[in-house]
């Protein structure tokens, strides 16, 4: 019988992908998503919380300047300080408080984070956008040090939106992670963000995040922090002046995690039909239309 991970392999992604929980996973962190809900966490650990391509590394590089008070970068990159890859001797190095970020769903996450009361920034995006975000990504990457002279998807892009729709991918659905953390927030305290407001105004939205964390800032920090922030500079960033140490490596020409940082794009690669389709499964799936 074929499993979603076999499926999604089959599909056209080239790296090995186990089930953890009924939810495809790379093979390389399966056994750390297996054990993570026994991972002891500090009561003020801060948990940044996406699904793929929904402006990770942009919200985790903002939360660590809203930490420190001010427009400065982090050493690392956020590879640094991601939950489910690193391991619990690698994240205990760092100084409190921890800024981590995350894939995972809620019934995932470590049970103390729900004890603790840690704090949670949950971000999301137009799921149209994040699966352009991630067709571009997963079909232009090959890893450096990888075995398989392969990009990690081979198919079309017909063949990767019909597997990610149907949440063959890996950390699963994208309309599971949305109906999961929508409902966490329900009752929960948590900060919400979207993608798209931070585009409009990512100066307010810094603001929102300050206040929810208790660590209020001068109105002209926040400006400072978007700016440094912007797509451009925090690439550049990125790539030029950050520590490389946790940096993935993929062979050369392949695709960064940095592609275009714009809203809407998805419009230049859905077709009618696609857009259709994946509207119902929306609709299905949340129990309200497509609301971007």
């Amino acid at each position: 019988m074929s499993t979603p991970a076999k499926i999604a392999m089959a599909g056209g992604f080239t790296f090995d992908m186990t089930d953890v929980d009924g939810v495809p996973e790379m093979t390389l962190i399966a056994d750390t998503v297996r054990t993570l809900k026994s991972r002891r966490l500090r009561n003020d650990d801060i948990l940044l919380c996406t699904y793929p391509k929904s402006g990770t590394h942009w919200t985790w590089e903002i939360l660590n300047m809203i930490v420190a008070g001010k427009a400065e970068y982090t050493k690392h990159w956020q590879n640094s300080a991601w939950l489910e890859y690193r391991t619990e001797e690698e994240l205990e190095e760092l100084a409190s408080p921890r800024i981590f970020h995350t894939h995972l769903l809620p019934r995932q996450l470590p049970e103390s984070v729900w004890r603790l009361g840690c704090k949670i920034v949950y971000v999301w995006r137009n799921p149209k956008d994040c699966a352009v975000s991630s067709f571009c990504q997963e079909s232009s990457q090959m890893w450096k040090d990888g075995s398989q002279d392969k990009y990690n998807f081979t198919g079309s892009w017909d063949d990767f939106l019909s597997l990610y729709q149907d949440g063959y991918i890996v950390f699963g659905s994208i309309f599971d992670y949305t109906h999961d953390w929508n409902k966490t927030a329900e009752k929960l305290t948590i900060c919400q963000v979207q993608y798209e407001d931070m585009k409009k105004n990512c100066a307010n939205e810094i603001r929102r995040m300050a206040e929810y964390l208790n660590r209020p800032l001068p109105e002209k920090t926040y400006v400072e922090i978007a700016e440094a922030c912007s797509f451009s500079n925090l690439k550049h960033a990125n790539e030029n002046i950050k520590d490389q140490t946790y940096h993935f490596k993929w062979q050369q020409g392949s695709s960064g995690y940095f592609r275009k940082g714009k809203s809407g794009d998805w419009k230049n690669w859905f077709t009618v039909a696609q857009n259709e389709k994946f509207d119902k499964i929306y609709e299905a799936k949340l129990k309200k239309p497509f609301p971007y």
